[in-house]
C-alpha cells in the first residue's frame, strides 16, 4: 500500500515543490515548442522576401531559445522527475510502467530536438539556406512530438478512459481529453513564443523603431490562434468526468475562477494581437510587451492549475488517490489497518496499531501531509479550528462526502480515533502557543 517513505517539506510540502518546479518547466517548454515554429516559419519568410532585419532578429532569437529553453528546460525537467519520484512515488512508478515505450519515444524526440536545436544555432551562414531551414523544421517537429506524447500521458491522469478496465496502453494514451489537450497546448506554445519574440525585439539594441515594429507585427501572427482558446476549452470541458465539471462550475470556486481567467485572458490577448498588431500594424513598447507576456503566462499557469485541481481526489482518476492509495485497496486497509500496510513504519509504531501515541502522527503523514502542511501551505489546523471534538470525529469519517475533492480516510476505528486525537491536540496547542507550536508539532517532521 504505502510501500515508500513519506517526504515532508517544511512549510511548503512536496506538492508545492512539484508545482513550483513544474510551473517554470511548463512555461519554458511551451516557449521552446512555439519558438521552433516561429524560427522555421520566420526564416522561410525572411529568405523569400530577402528581409535582412527579420533574419538578423531570428539569429538573436535562436540564441535566446538556446539559453532559456535548453538550459532552464533541462534543469527544471530533471527537477520534476526528482520531485515527483519522492513526493508521488507510486504514481510515478505507474506512469513509467504503463507508458514505458511512449517515454522511450519521447526521449528519442527530445534527443533529436536538442541536436537539431544546437545545429540550427551554430550553422547560421555556414550551410545553405535550405539546409538551415530543414534543421529548423526538424527541431520544430521533434519539439512538437515531445509535446504530443507528454500530453497523452498527462491527460491520461485525468481521463484514463477504458484503461481502468482493459489496462491497454492505447486506451490510456488515446484518452478522451488527449486531443483537446494537444490543441490547447499548441495554441499556448505559439502565443508564448510570439510574445517572447516581441519582448526580445524591444530589448534588442540593433533594431530601430521600424525594425522592432516589423518584428512585432510578424510575431503577432503567432498570437492570433488564441481566439481558438474558447472553443478548444469547451471541447476539453465536455470530455471531463462529471465530478471535475462540478468543481469547475461551482464545486470549487478557485477552479471556476482560474478556468474563466485562463480562457478570457487568452482570448483578449489574441483579439488585441489580431486587431491591434496584425491589422492596424501598431508598435508596442517594452512595458506593453512584458505586460502581455505576463498575462499569457499567468493564463497558462491558471489552466495548468485547473488541470491539476479538477483531478482531485485522484492522481490517476478513479484509480489512484492523491495520498497514494489505490481505490480497490480501501476495503483491505479498513479491515487490516493502515500501519500493517505501511512497511516503512517502525516496528515500535506497528506495535501501537491499537492507538498508541505515534499512530495519529503516522496516519497524518500517510494520508494528509500530501496536501496539508501544518504551519505552512494549506494548514489543516485553521480548517478544523471551528469544529468541536465530536464534529471532528464525525467529519473525518465522512470527509470524502463532505468534500468530494478529498480522498476517503481509511484505517481501523482505533487508527481513526488516534488521528482525531492528534489533530485535536494540534488544534488546542496552536491556540495556546501560536504558530511556533504548530511548526514544532509537525507530525513526522524528521522523516
Amino acid at each position: 500500500m504505502w510501500e515508500y517513505p513519506d517526504w515532508n517539506v517544511p512549510r511548503l510540502g512536496g506538492g508545492m515543490v512539484i508545482a513550483a518546479i513544474a510551473t517554470i518547466h511548463v512555461l519554458v517548454a511551451h516557449f521552446s515548442v512555439g519558438a521552433g515554429f516561429l524560427l522555421a516559419i520566420g526564416e522561410g519568410r525572411a529568405r523569400k522576401t530577402q528581409d535582412a532585419v527579420l533574419l538578423d532578429f531570428l539569429r538573436l532569437f535562436s540564441k535566446v531559445l538556446l539559453l532559456a529553453g535548453f538550459v532552464f528546460g533541462a534543469i527544471t525537467g530533471v527537477g520534476i522527475w526528482f520531485s515527483i519520484s519522492i513526493a508521488s512515488t507510486r504514481a510515478t512508478s505507474m506512469l513509467i510502467h504503463t507508458f514505458v515505450w511512449f517515454w522511450a519515444m519521447e526521449w528519442v524526440f527530445f534527443l533529436v530536438e536538442i541536436v537539431a536545436g544546437y545545429a540550427y544555432y551554430t550553422t547560421w551562414d555556414k550551410v545553405p539556406g535550405t539546409v538551415h531551414r530543414a534543421l529548423g523544421w526538424t527541431y520544430a517537429a521533434a519539439a512538437w512530438m515531445s509535446l504530443f506524447l507528454i500530453s497523452g500521458i498527462l491527460s491520461f491522469m485525468l481521463t484514463p478512459g477504458e484503461w481502468t478496465e482493459t489496462r491497454d496502453v492505447w486506451d490510456a494514451f488515446l484518452n478522451p481529453t488527449f486531443p483537446p489537450t494537444v490543441a490547447l497546448r499548441t495554441v499556448s506554445c505559439l502565443a508564448i513564443a510570439g510574445l517572447v519574440a516581441m519582448l526580445v525585439a524591444n530589448l534588442s539594441r540593433s533594431l530601430d523603431r521600424e525594425g522592432k515594429t516589423r518584428v512585432i507585427n510578424f510575431s503577432a501572427w503567432f498570437l492570433s490562434p488564441l481566439v481558438l482558446m474558447l472553443p478548444f476549452a469547451a471541447w476539453y470541458f465536455a470530455e471531463l468526468p462529471q465530478l471535475a465539471k462540478d468543481l469547475i462550475t461551482g464545486g470549487a470556486v478557485a477552479m471556476m475562477m482560474f478556468f474563466l481567467f485562463g480562457i478570457v485572458a487568452s482570448t483578449l490577448v489574441g483579439l488585441y494581437a489580431y486587431f491591434g498588431l496584425i491589422r492596424a500594424r501598431r508598435y508596442i513598447n517594452l512595458e506593453t510587451s512584458l505586460l502581455l507576456l505576463s498575462i499569457a503566462m499567468i493564463a497558462t499557469v491558471s489552466m495548468e492549475f485547473v488541470r491539476e485541481g479538477v483531478r482531485k481526489p485522484y492522481l490517476i482518476y478513479d484509480h489512484l488517490y492523491s495520498n497514494g492509495l489505490v481505490k480497490s485497496e480501501i476495503e483491505k486497509v479498513n479491515r487490516e489497518g493502515v500501519l500493517p500496510n505501511a512497511p516503512w513504519a517502525t516496528l515500535a509504531t506497528r506495535a501501537e496499531a491499537g492507538g498508541g501515541p505515534r499512530t495519529g502522527e503516522i496516519l497524518f503523514n500517510l494520508q494528509c501531509s500530501q496536501c496539508h502542511v501544518l504551519g505552512g501551505f494549506n494548514d489543516l489546523v485553521p480548517l478544523i479550528r471551528p469544529w468541536s471534538r465530536e464534529l471532528l470525529v464525525y467529519n473525518l469519517d465522512r470527509i470524502h462526502e463532505l468534500k468530494p475533492f478529498m480522498p476517503p480516510l481509511v484505517g481501523t476505528p482505533e487508527e481513526r480515533r488516534a488521528l482525531a486525537d492528534t489533530l485535536w491536540e494540534l488544534k488546542e496547542g496552536s491556540g495556546d502557543r501560536g504558530e511556533e507550536a504548530a511548526g514544532n508539532d509537525q507530525p513526522g517532521s524528521g522523516s
